[in-house]
């Protein structure tokens, strides 16, 4: 077991590394052009292994941190690519890999319930007040997914950049939470959580709204008749 999870510990490290250099280059490079897609990719494939690492260390140890925070920040990623997949392809569907992506989405939330629920809420400290502020913004991007999965057909294709940006830019603020929590030693610990938060919140704002899409643009366009 301890090699196991030197193993996976080692593999987090560096894919998480990598993440937090292709994420900064994504960022700053142009949207849709050449080094911005490269890095992308590079930055969507490294998340995954996060994911898959941060999972394979938490499950074991009882690790409350890596479950809150590998859980959300890969649905972010899964979803964040998914999105673009749907504005490249309109004739793509929401179908079973998306249901997949929700219902382990939950289970994101309903594993470190189930941890906290045994503990004695005293002794949580910080993280309490963090896990109801990431449970709570995971659950309504759950429910929103859920709710739009049956208009995907009838939306333009900004929508889908602008969810694209906001769930790949999130999943980014959740690796930095992650290094920064690991290697920033405060006595407030809430400060490490949510500082990420604070600070790129307002570039996926400010992106948001250079590909701003209005409430009418996504309301089903009638068909016309000619006169």
């Amino acid at each position: 077991m301890k090699q196991y999870l030197e193993i996976f510990t080692l593999s987090h490290v560096f894919f998480g590394s990598i993440a937090l250099l292709s994420g900064v280059l994504a960022i700053i490079f142009k949207k849709g052009g050449k080094g911005h897609n490269s890095a992308g990719k590079i930055y969507y494939w490294s998340m995954i292994g996060i994911g898959i690492t941060a999972f394979g260390i938490a499950i074991p140890k009882g690790n409350l941190f890596l479950l809150m925070v590998g859980g959300f920040s890969t649905y972010m990623t899964l979803t964040g690519y998914r999105f673009l997949q749907f504005r490249r392809n309109p004739k793509l569907k929401f179908g079973f890999w998306d249901y997949i992506f929700i219902g382990v989405g939950f289970l994101t939330v309903l594993i470190p319930s189930g941890y906290i629920i045994q503990l004695d809420w005293k002794n949580t400290g910080g993280i309490l007040i963090v896990f109801f502020v990431f449970s709570a913004i995971l659950i309504s991007m759950l429910t929103t997914d859920l709710f739009h999965a049956k208009k995907h057909s009838t939306y333009p294709k900004g929508w889908f950049l602008n969810r694209h940006i906001s769930r790949m830019m999130g999943a980014f603020i959740a690796t930095v939470t992650a290094f920064l929590v690991q290697n920033w030693q405060t006595d407030q610990i809430v400060i490490a959580w949510l500082l990420p938060t604070v600070i790129f919140v307002p570039l996926i704002i400010y992106f948001t709204k250079k590909f701003k899409v209005t409430s009418k643009q996504l309301k089903p366009q009638m068909p016309t008749q000619n006169s």
